[in-house]
């Protein structure tokens, strides 16, 4: 990799490690607090309600996606003027759909909570006042989400890590204001989180005006970039919109079969998940405007090699935190709540394995987006993924199996989404299937497989405590990055390993 280029992803990419930790630190030290004071019963509707509104994020991540790329390619091409009209014409786009999705959610979502959820008549009145908010507060969120992609865009990843923990720290205060307020506290909660989404929308807004030419609004519009952007827009909407329905309709079928104590369950789960995968998120958030750029000025042997290089760190990464959380489930859970509800174990233990399959093909699918060519990845991928739904439905309905099933299945999806990607990425990029087997495939299975041991063993002839915590923590991560480095990584990684370990080791002898 050129150097320049590399020193920017790695700095970047720590900035976002940094910002992933504490974020993952405030968020479940937030879920805390707030399932001990709403009680699991309304934080399993808070999670329910807003969660259909959070649903709409598909659209958001859509109009990101699309901003991210069309203002990273012509920032590559160098083209200012089209950086300038592209900015200006993502804001009108996002302004059109935040009309579009509060008319939708108020007619369509205001009849489904009403008429269709199971929710305790005496709590219905706090669920449609946090219905309202929530869509107050997604509507302020989305007005901010260009200019946090123009922030991504320039790879400001420190500033972008500042405001996402002002965002987090101003929930965290929200939670400790909670037990203060005297009035109904599921509905202040949800009003309250109004001022997380105006922090983060006002810093962006402010942050993105002072510093980069592009990001000023006035009026313009621009035919060609709109049927440009909307065409990408709508088939990554296609698959935003396939993971949201399944977010959302998991939710829905678990509240169906099985009532707001499961919600509470993939609730929290769901937060303890994300809390890991946010961390990886740092490398592709990092990678992705380098993907792009050198897509736009056709460096494909750069362009390839980050694609390579990318999969392997966030799967690695991936695995090295999981192990403690999948091993030491019941731990962590009994740290971090006072009450665990029922089931959320397994549903943690199954997401993890999930994301592992599933993240995988994050790079992949940041390379097909360099191009405007992504109908086929995201109808193939998107019909896949609803596949979930009905599957569950179908067994929940006739078989009564049991609810961890769900995610059961996700994992057996995953796998399908993995291998139509691949095929889809050596059909328009040229990627060779057998190389990805073989550089990529292969070493994470072995480095899986011989690092499963150690933990295994410390499980088996330890008791159950915050020492074996740390000691399978640590064991795990020293032993997993050994295997990663003997089986892991081709040698023109292993010499860059040895090189960086050198210059470090110099470094320090120089300064005794």
């Amino acid at each position: 990799m050129p150097s320049a280029k590399s020193k920017t992803i790695t700095k970047n990419s720590i900035a976002l490690y940094i910002r992933m930790f504490v974020l993952m630190l405030i968020g479940l030290y937030t879920s805390r607090i707030v399932l001990d004071i709403l009680g699991v019963n309304d934080f399993g509707i808070y999670n329910l309600v807003a969660g259909i509104v959070i649903m709409a994020n598909f659209i958001t991540n859509a109009l990101t996606l699309s901003t991210n790329r069309f203002l990273a390619f012509y920032m590559g091409e160098k083209d200012g003027d089209l950086l300038k009209a592209t900015f200006i014409m993502s804001v009108n786009i996002h302004l059109l759909f935040i009309a579009t999705i509060i008319l939708v959610a108020e007619i369509v979502g205001v009849w489904f909570i009403n008429s269709e959820l199971d929710i305790p008549n005496d709590r219905m009145a706090a669920a449609n006042i946090v219905y309202q908010a929530s869509i107050v507060a997604f509507a302020i969120q989305m007005v901010g989400s260009p200019f946090n992609s123009d922030i991504i865009t320039h790879e400001r990843m420190d500033v972008y890590a500042v405001i996402s923990i002002l965002f987090g720290i101003a929930k965290l205060a929200i939670a400790f204001l909670l037990p203060l307020i005297p009035c109904d506290r599921l509905m202040m909660y949800g009003l309250l989180m109004v001022i997380p989404a105006l922090i983060y929308t006002l810093s962006n807004i402010i942050y993105a005006n002072h510093h980069f030419n592009e990001a000023t609004f006035y009026h313009y519009w621009s035919d060609e970039l709109f049927k440009k952007m909307i065409k990408f827009t709508g088939y990554s909407t296609f698959g935003n919109f396939a993971t949201a329905a399944v977010g959302l309709g998991q939710n829905v079928l678990l509240n169906i079969f099985y009532g707001p104590y499961l919600n509470a369950a993939r609730g929290l789960s769901v937060q303890a998940n994300n809390a890991i995968t946010g961390l990886i998120n740092g490398i592709y958030t990092a990678v992705n405007p380098q993907i792009i750029k050198s897509y736009a000025q056709k460096d494909f042997e750069y362009f390839e090699k980050l694609i390579y290089y990318s999969t392997l760190a966030g799967f690695y990464f991936l695995l090295i935190i999981s192990i403690p959380l999948f091993f030491e489930t019941d731990y962590l859970l009994a740290l971090w709540l006072k009450e665990v509800p029922p089931y959320t174990t397994i549903f943690i233990k199954l997401l993890v394995v999930n994301s592992l399959v599933y993240n995988l093909v994050t790079p992949s699918w940041m390379a097909l987006q360099s191009t405007e060519n992504i109908a086929r990845i995201h109808l193939t991928t998107g019909t896949i993924n609803l596949l979930n739904i009905v599957i569950t439905y179908l067994l929940w309905k006739f078989a009564k199996i049991e609810p961890y099933s769900i995610f059961i299945i996700n994992i057996i999806l995953s796998t399908f989404i993995q291998i139509a990607t691949l095929i889809i990425q050596k059909q328009q990029l040229g990627f060779r299937i057998s190389s990805y087997l073989k550089c990529i495939i292969v070493p994470i299975t072995v480095v899986v497989v011989l690092s499963s041991p150690v933990p295994l063993l410390i499980i088996h002839y330890m008791e159950e405590s915050f020492l074996r915590l740390l000691l399978l923590t640590a064991s795990s991560t020293v032993w997993c990055l050994l295997m990663i480095y003997l089986f892991g990584i081709k040698k023109d990684l292993r010499d860059l390993v040895n090189d960086s370990i050198c210059t470090v080791i110099s470094k320090v002898r120089s300064q005794l």
